[in-house]
């Protein structure tokens, strides 16, 4: 019962965090024929993404963000997606 009672507290805490995280950070939306992707962004930083069938290096990505500006990367990526898949993406 004990342990019960710790793996429901660790699962309502992880959907607790997630529910804060996605209500304050912002999103690119992104959706193709060739694949999707959601980039999760603050005010400086990349802060997370999903993604189906495209590949993405975060990492990487984030040190761009960085170095332009996050306003900037997003313009740019909504771009590149645009010019090279059949998609678009939207701010949400």
């Amino acid at each position: 019962m004990i342990l019960g009672g710790i793996f429901l507290f660790i699962i309502l805490a992880f959907i607790v965090a997630f529910l804060i995280i996605s209500f304050t950070t912002n999103k690119l939306v992104c959706e193709s024929n060739e694949g999707n992707i959601t980039i999760m962004y603050t005010d400086k930083t990349i802060s997370g993404y999903t993604a189906s069938g495209l590949l993405y290096n975060l990492e990487d990505q984030k040190e761009y963000a960085e170095e332009i500006g996050i306003d900037n990367y997003i313009d740019e990526f909504s771009t590149w997606f645009s010019n090279n898949t059949t998609g678009s993406c939207n701010k949400e």
